[in-house]
């Protein structure tokens, strides 16, 4: 059974949690990790963007093993080890790239449309398959503004697509950052 999530399911409870350990508030559920209904996949992201995701303070994995509140015994410690590493920091941030606004996605896309990824890295992960929710982003860009069939980013197949959305995201971010950063001096 292949995981095809749509996009409004990634939104939902299931796939998209509150979190108090994130920085931005919310963290991604054990659905986006779940091996034995996702697949393994290939996600090829720019060495760049790894390196950043690397640099990046903080935990590089989930908190605790533990399901949240009492626990009379160990029978409800989970087994095997916690996500973490690349692929963990990767599944929180496509969960954060599928909560943005509508409005902000195109915008981000619109002010790249030249974008060309730099080299890139070859990262496998268990995670679900976001090919219906992909193009559902496609299809509501198309319908905001025609001229973004032609963006790079919707060259190829969701996976490609999935990581060049999470690059134009981090690029984004950094350049809203050195701008506050040049303001503030």
């Amino acid at each position: 059974m292949v995981v095809q999530p749509t996009w409004e399911m990634l939104r939902s409870r299931r796939y998209c949690k509150i979190s108090q350990h994130a920085k931005s508030g919310v963290s991604h559920g054990k659905a986006w990790e779940d091996s034995k209904n996702n697949r393994l996949h290939t996600l090829r992201i720019s060495i760049d963007y790894a390196a950043a995701l690397k640099k990046r303070t903080g935990p590089k994995g989930r908190r605790s093993s533990r399901v949240i509140g009492a626990t009379p015994d160990d029978s409800f410690i989970q087994r095997g080890q916690r996500p973490n590493g690349l692929p963990h920091q990767l599944r929180g941030e496509m969960n954060k790239l599928f909560q943005c606004e509508v409005g902000f996605l195109e915008r981000l896309l619109r002010e790249s449309m030249d974008y060309k990824p730099p080299k890139k890295k070859r990262i496998n992960m268990h995670m679900p398959d976001l090919s219906v929710a992909l193009d559902q982003i496609y299809r509501e860009m198309l319908r905001r503004d025609n001229q973004l069939r032609f963006h790079p980013a919707f060259k190829r197949q969701w996976a490609p697509a999935v990581c060049r959305l999470l690059e134009l995201k981090w690029l984004h971010e950094a350049a809203m950052k050195k701008q506050r950063s040049e303001a503030s001096q």
